[in-house]
This record gives structure tokens, sequence and C-alpha cells, in this order.
């Protein structure tokens, strides 16, 4: 299974960081995988908070949480925003 990088910039933090993300996994378990690894990368500044969006500025459109990130149309080098 190959997965697909992106940069997700958090706006929170204003820090970007670079991302694997496996292709059948929903952006809803994407949102929660994330959500977690930046509370603890940041210890505990980023609040733990499962109710984030990602969000594309170039297709201006927020991702659909029950779609799968290849169903979404990620591809790799994708730079997203995480609210």
């Amino acid at each position: 299974m190959n997965k697909i990088l992106v940069s997700i910039y958090v706006l929170k933090l204003d820090q970007e960081f670079e991302v694997f993300l496996p292709p059948n996994k929903k952006i809803v378990d994407i949102i929660c995988m994330i959500a977690k690894a930046i509370h603890e990368i940041s210890n505990g500044v980023f609040p733990l908070n499962y109710q984030n969006l990602l969000y594309d500025a170039e297709q201006n459109i927020f991702y659909d949480v029950q779609l799968s990130v290849k169903d979404a149309g990620l591809k790799n080098g994708k730079r997203l925003i995480f609210f």
C-alpha cells in the first residue's frame, strides 16, 4: 500500500508538518491521528479536539470526513490547512 505525502499547516501553532497518509483511511480517522500527534508534539499546547477539519486553500474546499483519502482526491505534494 503506497502512502500519500502531504504538507499540513497547523493554524493554531503556525507550523507545517509533512505527513504520510494511508489512501484507504477515512478523513475522519486521519483528523484524529493528526490531532493526537500534534497534541503530543506540542506538549499539550494544541488542544485535543476531534472536530478539526482539513482544508485545501488551493481548491477552496473542506474535505468530507466520510471520504477516504483516495476518494477525496488527495495526491502527493498537496498542501492542507488543519483547523
